[in-house]
């Protein structure tokens, strides 16, 4: 026979506040046991995501078995009478509400790994020419270009070695910052200022204005030195693909960017980056 006390507590605030208290519950479990956001690392993005999920997962069934438990004792005090009902009811709002968070945890790898597959799958299918004149052998800076995943980097010491024509590379990068002349000195001198010096600046000009002459206009010319180029500021450069970096992650960036500027310009139609 009941009490006084609980039969006068309606049903409509026995479930208000069950389910008030499942979810504040399950808030508790989502925040506390969230997914580690994404890694920048996209070379292991298969399987740190995947093993990211799994674990998510693993932990939140854990958490739920748990809660399961801690609502027991709460199930018994709400419905005395009929308590296997409240146990469907209980765990069909939790698996609910664990389901809404999951899915939408997983959408949210989901959009950054095919993202970055994507950005990687234009990163492979780019050619890349690094071009230092008389060069005798690759300077460190050709190695961080080339471990970058770009589908061919070649290296190129006289201008004829580029590729043109139907088959000229995406990215041509002109190394004018380890540039140097038959007696082994620098070609490229500053001016206190960081500008190169006239003689300097006539001969990098000289060298910009071949490599465009044999460039297709979708290729980006990449053009790097420690100083600044007065050239590079011509207005005739701003209809064309001509940038300069002046260190070398500026250098890596510019050649990874120059890939998605090449593949939008071949394929307008197909490019949605």
């Amino acid at each position: 026979m009941r009490t006084k006390n609980q039969a006068t507590i309606p049903d409509w605030l026995k479930w208000f506040t069950l389910g008030l208290v499942i979810f504040a519950s399950v808030a508790v479990i989502i925040v506390s046991v969230r997914l580690t956001p994404a890694s920048n690392q996209v070379g292991q993005i298969d399987s740190e995501v995947l093993a990211r999920q799994l674990e998510f997962i693993l932990r939140m069934n854990s958490a739920f078995l748990g809660f399961l438990g801690i609502i027991g004792a709460l199930l018994v005090w709400f419905f005395k009478n009929n308590l296997e009902d409240a146990k469907v009811v209980a765990s069909t709002m939790v698996r609910e509400e664990l389901d809404r968070h999951i899915q939408a945890k997983i959408q949210e790898e989901f959009r950054f790994w095919e993202l970055s597959l994507r950005t990687e799958r234009v990163i492979g299918q780019t050619l890349v020419d690094y071009y230092l004149p008389n060069g005798s052998q690759e300077p460190p800076e050709f190695f961080l270009v080339r471990n970058r995943g770009f589908r061919q980097v070649s290296f190129c010491s006289r201008l004829r070695e580029v590729r043109r024509s139907e088959t000229a590379s995406d990215v041509v990068i002109f190394d004018a910052q380890n540039w140097e002349n038959d007696q082994g000195e620098r070609v490229v001198k500053l001016t206190e200022k960081g500008w190169l010096v006239d003689e300097s600046e006539k001969q990098v000009k000289q060298q910009i204005d071949e490599l465009r002459k044999i460039l297709p206009n979708y290729a980006v010319l990449v053009v790097y030195v420690r100083g600044i180029v007065g050239y590079l500021n011509d207005p005739k450069f701003e209809s064309v693909y001509v940038l300069p970096a002046n260190n070398q992650v500026t250098l890596l960036g510019h050649a990874a960017n120059g890939a998605f500027v090449a593949s939008a310009d071949r394929n307008p139609s197909r490019s949605q980056y």
